[in-house]
C-alpha cells in the first residue's frame, strides 16, 4: 500500500479526549506525589543518617568546656587530622589526650577494652563467646589488675588524667555517641586506669605465640617422631639442636587440644594473618651515611591491618613533655616517635617467653594437681560471661603454680591432657613507666635506663639523637629454665623444668654507635648462636633483614627518600629463589611453557601487576598441600600451613634435593609441574583464561571493614562503615610486608600498620603514613583518607614544631576549664 493510501487516524470524540486528559493529569499528579514521597523518604533517610552518623562527629574548632581542667589546653589539628596538644601541666595534657582520642576513636577504645577484659559477648552475642572464654581463661585483665599497686604516684596521675579526659567526652556525648553504639544498642561505661593497663597485655599476647608452636611441635613429634618433626620445624642457626621429649610424658591426642589452645581470631583483632609477619622493620643510619650529616630513623610495625588503624598519631607538648608519634587508642603517651632530642623505633623480638606445663590432676578432685609428690590446691575462679540475648554462663578458670590451665579440665581427665601456660606477661610487668620515661629521655643513657622497665613484649629498640649518636637495645624478660629449651610441653609435676629467674637486663644485647654506621632489625636472630644467653629459637628466617641491609649498603650516602624506597621495596628473596628452580624444570608440557618462561624471567619483585608473582604464590600454596597434607592429616597440616617461617625455608632447602623422600616416588620435578598446573587452573578459573590477567594484586587485596561491626551488620548499613578494597603488592617476606593467612589465601590481613621516617636534622621534615587515617568516625573527612597514600607508598608530613603545625593547621580547638 502506498503512503497516500493509508487510512487517516480515527478522530477522537470529546468524551475520549476528556478521559485521556484526566488520565494524563492523574498520572502527572501520581508521579508528582511519588516524586514527593521519594524526596520525603530521602530527606528522612538523610536526617536519620545525620542523627545516627553525623551528630557524633567531633567538635574540632571553637571552645569546649571540660570539668577537671586547671587551665586552657590548645588542640591544633593539622591537615592530616593529627591533633597537636599543648598544655601547661601534665594533668591537663593527658586529660586532653584522653578527650581528643575519644573524639576520634571512642568505639575502637571500647572494643579494645572488651577484648582485654573478655567481654565481647555482652555486646556482640554468642558469636564472640569463643573469644571471651579464651580471654577470661588466659586472664589478661587479671594480670593488668595485679600491676595497679605497683604504679608510682606520677604514673597513676597520668593514667587517671587520661581516663578523666575520656570520661569527660563520654559524659558530654551521651546523646551523640559514635554510630556503633547506636547499632549495638548500648552506652559505654566510664573509662578506668585498668582499661589502659590491660591493652598492654593484649599487645603482648598479639606479639607472642611460642606456646602454640609447642603444641604444633608436640603433635608432629607424636605423629612422625622427633627426627622428622625436626626437619619440618627448622630452628636455624641452632639447626643441630635435637628435639628431646621429656621422660614420663605422652603427647598422644595432643592435637585435640590445638583448637582450644591455638587462638586466632579476626573478630578479636588478634593473630590475624601470617604469625611471622607480626614483627616489623626498623633501622637507624648514622649521620656519616646520610645526605644531611645527621641520623635518620625508619620504622614500620607489622600488625593486623584494621579499620580504624591500630595506631593514633598525636603530638604532646607541656608539663615536661615535648613528644610526637603514634600511640594506641586508650593508652596515654607516645609508643613510637621522637621528642626534641631523641627518636626511637621498635620491632618485635619474638623470643620464647611462654612454656606449656603438662599437669597431673587428681582423678578424685579436678581442683587439685600434683607437684613433687603432693596434691596442691588450684586457684579456682568463677568467671561470669554475660551474653547478649542469652543467659550468662559461668566459666571455671583453674590456675596452677605455672599459670592458668588453658584447655578444659573435665571431671574425668581421660580425654584431655591439662596444660598450664606460664608466660612472663601474666606476671607483674607494667610498661607504662618505661613509656613515660623514654618519652622524656634526653640522651642514650636516659633512654636505656627507661627501657629497664619495658618487660613485655620484648622489642628491638633503635635509637638516634640530634647530637649524631645511634644505638640499639633489647629489653624484656626472658626466663632462665632449670632444664629444657622451651621447645616442647614439659611435665609440671616434677619441678625440674620450672623457671628459676630471668636474664639480667645488662646481659641483653645493646650497642652504641656501632662501626657499620647503621642498625637494622626485622625480627631476625638478634643474638649470635654462640651467645651465653638463651632467648629462644624461633625467629624470622631473615629475608627482610637481608634485603634491608643490602639496600642500606647500596649507597655511600642515604637520603630520607632512599629510606622511604626501602620501606616500599617488594623484592622477595625466597620468591626469586623459588622461581629460579621452577625456571629450570624441563619444558616438556606445552600447557606450562608460558608460565615457566614468565617465572624464568622474573626478577622477584612482587608488584601488584606481576603475573609471575601470582604464579609463584599459588604454585607454592598447592605445593605445600601436595607435600605435607596427606602425611600430616588435616588438623595438624592446617596449623603447620599457617607457619611459613617453618615451611618456606624447608621447601627451599628441599628444592636442592630432587630425590628427597618428601617429594614422593615421582620426585621433585613432577610435583612442581603438578603444582604449577594446579595454579594455572586456579588462576584461570578465578581471573579468566588469559595469563596476562593473572595479576598478583587481583587475588592479593585488602578491604577495610569497620572492625568488627562492618562484618556483623547487614547491607546497606555496613556500606556506611566499610572502606574500599585495594590491590596489594608484596607478601610476608618482602620489606613492604603484606602478609596473609596461608590457611585462607590470599587476602592481606597484616603488614605495615604505619610507616614513619624521622629526620634528626629537621624533625618537621619527617614523614608518616598511618594505614586508613586518623579518624574512626564514618563521614569524617579523615575516615579512610590515608588509604591511597598507604597503598601507593606515599607519606604525609610528620609535623613537630609549633611553627610548622600552625602553618599546616586545619582546626584549632580550645579546651577550657568548666
Amino acid at each position: 500500500m502506498k503512503q497516500t493510501d493509508r487510512p487517516a487516524p480515527p478522530r477522537l470524540t470529546l468524551k475520549t479526549r476528556r478521559q485521556r486528559s484526566l488520565a494524563s493529569r492523574i498520572m502527572r499528579y501520581g508521579l508528582f506525589t511519588l516524586g514527593g514521597l521519594l524526596l520525603l523518604i530521602l530527606l528522612l533517610v538523610g536526617l536519620l543518617l545525620f542523627w545516627v552518623v553525623g551528630r557524633p562527629l567531633p567538635t574540632t574548632s571553637g571552645t569546649v568546656q571540660i570539668a577537671g581542667l586547671s587551665a586552657e589546653v590548645k588542640v591544633v589539628r593539622d591537615k592530616s587530622g593529627v591533633p597537636h596538644i599543648s598544655a601547661s601541666n601534665p594533668t591537663d595534657l593527658f586529660m586532653a589526650q584522653g578527650y581528643v582520642t575519644a573524639q576520634d576513636r571512642l568505639w575502637q577504645m571500647e572494643f579494645n577494652r572488651r577484648v582485654g577484659a573478655g567481654r565481647l559477648s555482652e555486646v556482640l552475642g554468642d558469636a564472640a563467646i569463643k573469644e571471651d572464654r579464651f580471654l577470661r581463661t588466659i586472664g589478661l585483665r587479671r594480670a593488668a589488675s595485679a600491676e595497679l599497686g605497683d604504679l608510682n604516684p606520677e604514673e597513676r596521675l597520668i593514667l587517671e588524667s587520661y581516663a578523666k579526659g575520656v570520661n569527660a567526652f563520654i559524659e558530654s556525648h551521651q546523646d551523640s555517641l559514635p554510630v556503633e553504639f547506636t547499632l549495638l544498642g548500648f552506652k559505654p561505661e566510664p573509662w578506668t586506669v585498668l582499661d589502659s593497663m590491660t591493652w598492654g597485655k593484649v599487645m603482648a599476647y598479639d606479639l607472642s605465640g611460642n606456646y602454640t608452636k609447642e603444641i604444633l611441635r608436640a603433635s608432629l613429634v607424636e605423629k612422625l617422631g622427633a627426627d622428622k618433626a625436626k626437619t619440618l620445624l627448622p630452628t636455624d642457626p641452632y639447626s643441630g639442636t635435637p628435639f628431646i621429649k621429656p621422660e614420663g610424658v605422652s603427647y598422644a591426642g595432643i592435637a585435640q587440644n590445638l583448637a582450644a589452645l591455638d587462638f586466632r581470631s579476626d573478630l578479636a583483632g588478634l593473630g590475624a594473618g601470617d604469625p611471622a609477619s607480626r614483627g616489623s622493620n626498623n633501622w637507624v643510619v648514622a649521620g656519616a651515611k646520610t645526605t644531611t650529616g645527621k641520623p635518620m630513623l625508619a620504622n614500620d610495625p607489622h600488625l593486623g591491618i584494621t579499620n580504624p588503624s591500630i595506631w593514633y598519631e598525636v603530638g604532646l607538648q607541656g608539663g615536661g613533655f615535648n613528644v610526637a608519634g603514634v600511640s594506641f587508642p586508650g593508652v596515654p603517651g607516645v609508643i613510637v616517635g621522637h621528642n626534641e632530642r631523641i627518636a626511637w623505633g621498635v620491632t618485635n623480638v619474638g623470643g620464647d617467653t611462654q612454656d606449656l606445663f603438662l599437669e597431673k590432676v587428681n582423678p578424685a578432685n579436678p581442683n587439685q594437681y600434683e607437684f613433687q609428690g603432693n596434691w596442691l590446691e588450684m586457684q579456682v575462679l568463677d568467671e561470669e560471661l554475660k551474653i547478649k540475648g542469652k543467659p550468662s554462663e559461668i566459666l571455671k578458670v583453674r590456675i596452677t603454680r605455672h599459670g592458668p590451665i588453658m584447655n578444659p579440665v573435665q571431671d574425668s581427665i581421660k580425654d584431655s591432657q591439662p596444660m598450664a601456660l606460664q608466660w612472663t606477661a601474666l606476671g607483674k610487668t607494667p610498661i607504662v613507666s618505661a613509656v613515660f620515661r623514654y618519652n622524656r629521655a634526653q640522651n642514650w643513657q636516659e633512654f636505656r635506663e627507661a627501657l629497664r622497665g619495658f618487660a613485655t613484649p620484648s622489642q628491638n629498640f633503635v635509637y638516634a639523637d640530634v647530637d649524631g649518636n645511634i644505638g640499639y637495645q633489647m629489653p624484656g624478660l626472658f626466663p632462665i629454665r632449670a632444664k629444657g629449651d622451651g621447645l616442647l610441653p614439659v611435665p609440671g609435676w616434677t619441678g625440674e623444668y620450672d623457671w628459676k629467674g630471668f636474664i639480667p637486663f645488662d646481659e641483653l644485647p645493646s650497642f652504641y654507635n656501632p662501626p657499620p654506621g647503621f642498625v637494622a632489625t626485622a625480627n631476625q636472630w638478634p643474638i649470635p648462636p654462640t651467645s651465653k644467653i638463651y632467648i629462644g629459637q624461633e625467629f624470622d628466617p631473615g629475608w627482610r633483614g637481608q634485603r634491608i641491609t643490602e639496600l642500606l649498603q647500596a649507597k655511600p650516602k642515604l637520603s630520607l627518600e632512599d629510606l622511604g624506597a626501602i620501606q616500599n621495596d617488594v623484592l622477595s628473596i625466597p620468591g626469586r629463589e623459588f622461581a629460579s628452580y621452577m625456571g629450570k624444570l624441563p619444558d616438556t608440557d606445552p600447557k606450562l611453557s608460558d608460565s615457566l618462561k614468565r617465572l624464568r624471567e622474573w626478577d622477584g619483585r612482587m608488584t601488584a601487576d606481576s603475573v609471575p608473582a601470582a604464579l609463584y604464590k599459588v604454585t607454592y600454596q598447592y605445593l605445600l598441600e601436595n607435600l605435607f597434607k596427606a602425611k600430616l592429616g588435616d588438623e595438624i597440616f592446617e596449623r603447620y600451613q599457617g607457619n611459613p617461617a617453618y615451611h618456606l625455608p624447608l621447601i627451599l632447602n628441599l628444592m636442592k634435593e630432587p630425590q628427597n623422600e618428601w617429594w614422593g616416588a615421582t620426585g621433585r620435578d613432577a610435583m612442581l609441574q603438578k603444582s604449577l598446573g594446579q595454579a594455572q587452573d586456579y588462576l584461570s578459573g578465578k581471573l579468566g583464561s588469559s595469563p596476562n590477567d593473572w595479576r598478583w594484586g587481583k587475588i592479593h587485596s585488602i578491604g577495610f571493614p569497620e572492625n568488627p561491626i562492618g562484618k556483623a551488620v547487614p547491607f546497606p548499613l555496613n556500606a556506611l562503615l566499610n572502606l574500599k578494597t585495594v590491590e596489594r603488592a608484596g607478601d610476608g617476606s618482602t620489606v613492604a610486608a603484606a602478609s596473609y593467612d596461608y590457611t585462607k589465601p590470599y587476602n592481606q590481613t597484616s603488614g605495615q600498620s604505619f610507616r614513619g621516617l624521622m629526620n634528626l636534622a629537621d624533625f618537621d621534615a619527617s614523614l608518616m603514613t598511618n594505614t586508613v587515617g586518623q579518624s574512626g568516625q564514618p563521614f569524617n573527612k579523615h575516615y579512610g583518607d590515608n588509604i591511597d597514600d598507604w597503598n601507593g607508598g606515599r607519606w604525609h608530613p610528620f609535623l613537630f614544631s609549633a611553627a610548622a603545625v600552625d602553618k599546616n593547621k586545619e582546626d584549632v580547638l580550645t579546651l577550657a576549664p568548666k
